[in-house]
This record gives structure tokens, sequence and C-alpha cells, in this order.
């Protein structure tokens, strides 16, 4: 009795598992991409940022045995940030499969501000941009994401005219 009642156990629970499964669907949706910038006092009139890749990560789950990244972006686009105060651009878009992504990562080649009529490079210690902001993209849906710089939070002086880059970003879904 014990072992036919484990096996109807075992059998309700592959029965489960096949009836969920069938619920997950396959298929595309799109993932379009905005940026923008908040406002701020700096005496910096010019932010000029240029991203070469961008890419998001698509996570392991049980409709989707391939977790990795796919890129949104692939070519250098430049930026000026101060230009983009409370204005959306346009950035990228991609078709992607189905499933959940985890985060957003970007490229950064290059930043060069303007600083009472004087430009300056900026070191952008790492350049890279790690954003996490998880979403799941179903079949035939469009999700747009706007990336939200802050330059006054992400610039800073060290002295003697040299700055840093280090992006404070918000990643807002519209």
């Amino acid at each position: 009795m014990i072992k036919n009642l484990l096996i109807l156990g075992i059998l309700g629970v592959l029965i489960g598992f096949s009836a969920f499964s069938g619920c997950i669907r396959s298929g595309t949706g799109q993932l379009v991409l905005n940026i923008t910038d908040a406002p701020g006092d700096l005496n910096i009139t010019r932010v000029n940022v240029t991203i070469s890749k961008v890419m998001v990560h698509r996570s392991a789950a049980v409709n989707n045995t391939t977790a990795g990244w796919e890129i949104i972006v692939n070519d250098s686009q430049t930026f000026d940030l101060i230009s983009l105060i409370n204005v959306k651009e346009f950035f990228g878009s991609a078709n992607l499969s189905v499933g959940m992504y985890t985060q957003i990562r970007l490229t950064v080649e290059s930043c060069v501000i303007t600083v009472n009529g004087t430009e300056y490079n900026c070191t952008v210690p790492s350049g890279k941009i790690k954003l996490i902001k998880p979403f799941v993209l179903m079949p035939d849906q469009t999700i747009t994401l706007t990336m939200d710089f802050d330059v006054q939070k992400s610039i800073t002086e060290k002295g003697n005219n040299k700055y840093t880059f280090n992006p404070v970003i918000k990643v807002i879904r519209d």
C-alpha cells in the first residue's frame, strides 16, 4: 500500500510538472532602450559619453536552459548627456527570446566633458557598467527601459583639472 501511494505521489508530481511546463511559452519579444539625464547644477556644459556595447543577461529558467548574454547595441554611439536633460533619446533595440533577464551591461569607451569652455578627458575606471534591473519578456511583448544618468553624481573632480566618470544610472521601465 505504501508502495502504491509512493507511485501515485510520483505520478502526481510528474503530471503537475508537465501541466506547468505546458504553460511556458516560447517565442520572442522586443527590448527598447532609451537614454536620458537627470538635471544637475554643475559648471559642466557638455558630457560626451561614448558607449560601444550594450548587453542583457538571460538567466536559465524552466523554459530556457541556455543562460547567456544577448547583444542589444554593438556599435559606438556618443551622447551629450547634458543635452538629454529631461529628454529621452532612442539608444537601441533588439528582438530577444522570451525569458527572465537579470542585468544590463554597458561598455563605456570614453567620456569627455566641457567645463567653463575647456574640454577634459574623464577617467572611466572599469569601462564597464553593470545595471541590475530584472525583467521578464513575454512573447510578442515590447519592454521599454530608459537609462537615466545622473551627471552631477557621476562626475568627480580629482584636482588639477582631472575628472573621473563613475556613472550613476537609474533604470526606469516605461
